[in-house]
């Protein structure tokens, strides 16, 4: 086999190099070469989607894959139904369908790889964050005690309407990257994971750093989605600890220990938001100290304003920054729709046609409005996107994918120093966080992609636990398969 056909035909190679190109996408500065290489990329996973389901048969061996096809041919119907819409937006739907078909059998269908050594591949993906966001994080840092700010084209670098991006997109991405980064950084320390991987163990310096760089992000960036994101981590961290170390609880055990993960619980949220409203106040009061400078089209311009300084405050006041009422014009096009949806590629044009001034926020997408405009709620995006049909099968996955997997990260004593438990408190945190915020599915990004990505080296452990779930064989157009339980 040629060099280059064994690169093509790599689907390690694919989800590392995709998973990369997706995270320098939220990086200011190279977000549109970085979007530019990721078409060719989905186009080589596009390939590889169909080269391993001939070759390998890939559906048929993925667990819970009979759910996850399901929902994929009826994204495929849904498009068929909505082709006089738009025919522009239903391009968009069916690259909206091929994206999914991709998340489910090459990201999440990982544990189909048998000669596969997941976790180096999921050691190289740490590493990059952990160095990257690191040194992004200390050059944002930088810059804004530095008094500089600019902006190139509609990028605004280091504050972002009153609150800390650094080096990337927009806040709320920047915390979204500061838990990842943390989280990351967590799986390096654990001593199972990397005498498996068989790579070096990462500095702790680096890993001390890069906590505590994305720490203060997370902090200065006020996003309460990333906020949610990181209590939920640790919450549910704390209750495998509290639960996960022993088989069998007596009922006092049960109550005594809830009530300390709940007591932990309260804790934890307290703590978080004084902390961020303590380092908020004090990096304000630092940068008041100082003369601040503003650095736009080469001329430095000296401010004594005092409202010139950042606060880091969330412009919008509103509990909900404005979701409530994007949520209900969610409910009213489901309502036109309920059974099978209308596709991601047509809530932009439908907004335009039910509501006098669009779907809510659209507006501030401008000419990427039919692309990105979303919910804010991964379950509702999915409920219009692909009807109730879709998120039954969704939820039919996702729940018995939990169930088992549930069972034996409390079931299994042995785990303290594996990657498991913080994939599996990553996964819950983020299934909360998915209420507030864009993810899951219908978005072509990092932050879906990386749950997915997750989500697929923590079914590599259904493979420990459940080897064999086999009930024979059938025979369909003229091939025989093993039978699933799946």
């Amino acid at each position: 086999m040629s060099k280059l056909k064994k690169t093509l035909l790599d689907t390690s190679l694919f989800r590392r190099s995709y998973i990369i190109c997706l995270f320098c996408g939220n990086i200011s500065f190279v977000l549109i070469p970085a979007y530019v290489v990721l078409i060719f990329l989905f186009l080589w996973g596009l390939f590889l989607l169909v080269y391993n389901e001939v070759k390998h048969h890939t559906v048929l061996k993925t667990r819970y894959g009979a759910w996850l096809l399901g929902f994929v041919v009826t994204s495929l119907v849904t498009v068929t139904i909505h082709l006089a819409d738009s025919v522009l937006y239903n391009v968009y739907n069916l690259i909206m369908v091929l994206h999914v078909a991709m998340c489910f059998f090459i990201f999440y269908s990982v544990h189909t790889e048998k000669h596969l050594n997941f976790r180096r591949e999921l050691y190289s993906v740490c590493k990059f964050i952990v160095y990257t966001t690191t040194v992004l994080g200390i050059a944002g840092l930088v810059f804004l005690m530095a008094e500089i700010s600019f902006e190139v084209l509609w990028q605004k670098f280091i504050v972002f309407d009153n609150r800390f991006d650094g080096m990337f997109i927009n806040p709320n991405q920047t915390g979204f990257i500061a838990v990842v980064g943390i989280f990351c950084s967590h799986m390096l320390l654990k001593k199972d994971f990397i005498a498996i991987s068989g790579r070096e163990r990462v500095s702790r310096i680096w890993i001390g750093s890069c906590v505590a760089v994305n720490a203060i992000s997370l902090l200065l960036c006020d996003s309460n989605g990333a906020m949610v994101l990181m209590i939920g981590y640790a919450v549910f961290f704390v209750i495998y600890k509290m639960f996960g170390s022993e088989s069998r609880f007596t009922l006092r055990q049960i109550v005594t220990k809830s009530a300390a993960c709940l007591l932990a619980g309260v804790v934890i949220i307290a703590s978080l938001f004084f902390v961020r409203n303590i380092t908020q106040a004090g990096f304000v009061q630092i940068m008041k100290s100082a003369n601040p400078m503003v650095i736009s089209n080469g001329i430095t311009e000296m401010i004594v304003e005092e409202e010139a300084i950042v606060t880091f405050e969330h412009e919008n006041k509103n509990l909900d920054s404005g979701r409530f009422k994007l949520w209900e014009q969610a409910a009213k096009m489901f309502l036109k729709h309920p059974i099978l949806g209308i596709g991601k590629g047509n809530i932009y044009e439908y907004g335009n046609r039910m509501f006098e001034d669009g779907i809510r926020f659209s507006k501030s997408y401008g000419i990427l409005a039919p692309i990105l405009t979303d919910f804010h709620n991964g379950y509702i995006t999915i409920l219009i996107c692909s009807g109730v049909v879709g998120l039954v099968l969704f939820c039919i996955f996702g729940l018995r994918f939990f169930k088992h997997i549930t069972m034996h990260v409390f079931r299994d004593d042995s785990l303290k120093e594996s990657v498991l438990p913080c994939m599996y408190s990553f996964l819950c945190a983020y299934a909360i966080y998915s209420f507030i915020e864009v993810g899951l599915l219908f978005n072509v990004n990092f932050m879906v992609l990386f749950f997915w990505l997750i989500l697929g080296y923590t079914s590599c452990f259904l493979v420990k636990y459940e080897p064999d779930r086999t009930l024979g064989t059938f025979v369909l157009f003229g091939r025989t398969f093993r039978k699933t339980l799946y």
